[in-house]
């Protein structure tokens, strides 16, 4: 048996102190340009990992992050806390009760928006050479993957731009919003069920369907009754005399942990838990925005950077790069996830001007696409080559939404002094 030792510990330590140090101080440097602080904390690995110090001092970059079994563990778990945490922050974006409420037009964007990319993905990403393959894959959970990957929007990425544009209280805002929400959860129901379907352990059909059917309920569930539980839980934690909002927060980030493990058990991924958590969070009304927004700058602080630094650790950003299989993956998940939400748009009947609107606000995969890349090569379908493709192109479409949302808000007049007689005319 395996135990810790004094040096475990003291490694440990030295590598979360770098981490999250240069994590940390460069997403603050990029955000300063406008820049997705995820692109500054994913690069803080690659610098430390084989793509740039494995290559200046393998010895150096071998001595900090050793090939050993307790060591890589440590560093892992709280990789997978990152993970868990970043879908409960970015469930909060999410109101469930607002998105049904909000009407035909939302829930066609959001729906068309992850069935469209699908359905032109699967069939591009069929025709890939089997070297970009994991070991465990086949070319139906391999395509399936990628194609579900390229449907997934990062709803976090647009409420930030939305708000630092100052059009998210707008009409249009809410209902880019309210299409997001409605992506996320349908796209990550989806995700998570295709997961089930490939993971590569034993499941008979009835055990398949018993998962299915158990997860549909637990959604169910948590949609109509979450958020009534948790209210009164909340009230119940405010009358007692534990330190505020100490006391809040920890059961919120209790919540997440607890729908995390029920997803797990009924034999899903407890990703979608964490994020179904969030929800419940997001569509309650006694959470105030100063409470979320705490909980979630706590995890963004710490844990999150963690998750997106260490994965430059696992990979060589150089050796992976392959130019055709990125390039066709940016454009199936930045077009493919345009013309689905521009496409839902149509069909409910907004103008063009918004409909172009909502498939700008479709583009960021952001940390979404990261994380469904991350499930997809631990789980071995894809190889570090298409992993890094998806890196790429999440990053790419993040950099890529600010201005470009930007630039539709002033053809549209959102937000100056004529922009409510041109929200009406579009």
């Amino acid at each position: 048996m395996h135990y810790l030792n004094e040096s475990h510990i003291l490694l440990f330590l030295l590598q979360i102190l770098i981490l999250l140090g240069c994590a940390r101080t460069l997403s603050v440097i990029f955000e300063a340009y406008k820049i997705p602080a995820i692109v500054g904390e994913i690069l803080a690995g690659i610098l430390l990992g084989p793509t740039l110090l494995g290559r200046v001092s393998p010895s150096l970059q071998l001595w900090l992050f050793p090939i050993d079994q307790i060591q890589s563990t440590m560093l892992e778990t709280v990789s997978w806390l990152g993970v868990f945490f970043l879908l409960l922050s970015s469930g909060f974006h999410v109101d469930i009760r607002t998105a049904i409420r909000s009407g035909r037009a939302a829930m066609l964007i959001g729906i068309v928006g992850v069935i469209f990319p699908i359905l032109i993905g699967y069939p591009v990403f069929s025709t890939f050479d089997p070297i970009y393959w994991g070991d465990k894959a086949n070319v139906f959970s391999f395509s399936l993957f990628l194609s579900v990957a390229c449907s997934i929007t990062a709803i976090s990425v647009v409420a930030r731009t939305l708000n630092d544009l100052e059009i998210s209280k707008t009409p249009k805002g809410s209902l880019a919003l309210s299409s997001c929400a409605i992506n996320d959860i349908f796209g990550w129901f989806l995700f998570t069920l295709v997961i089930s379907m490939v993971t590569p352990h034993t499941l008979s059909t009835l055990e398949l369907v018993g998962s299915i059917i158990g997860i549909i309920g637990f959604v169910v569930v948590s949609s109509i009754f979450g958020a009534k539980v948790l209210s009164s839980a909340l009230r119940r934690v405010e009358a007692t005399s534990l330190t505020q909002p100490a006391a809040t927060q920890t059961l919120i980030v209790s919540l997440g942990l607890f729908c995390g493990a029920i997803t797990q058990w009924l034999g899903i991924h407890a990703i979608l838990g964490f994020f179904l958590a969030g929800t419940i969070i997001g569509s309650t009304k006694g959470v105030s925005d100063d409470l979320r927004n705490s909980v979630s700058d706590t995890l963004h602080a710490i844990f999150v950077p963690l998750f997106f630094a260490t994965l430059g650790l696992k990979i060589d950003f150089l050796a992976g790069m392959a130019l055709w299989p990125t390039v066709i993956f940016c454009i199936v998940a930045i077009l493919g996830k345009f013309i689905g939400a521009w496409l839902g748009a149509r069909l409910g009947k907004q103008s063009p001007q918004t409909s172009i609107l909502m498939g700008i606000t479709f583009i960021p995969g952001g940390a979404m696409e990261i994380v469904v890349a991350t499930l997809a090569l631990e789980l071995r379908l894809i190889g570090q080559t298409i992993f890094v493709a998806i890196v790429f192109a999440a990053l790419l479409s993040s950099i890529l939404a600010g201005p470009l949302i930007g630039i539709q808000k002033r053809r549209m007049g959102l937000g100056n002094k004529t922009g409510k007689q041109k929200m009406l005319q579009s």
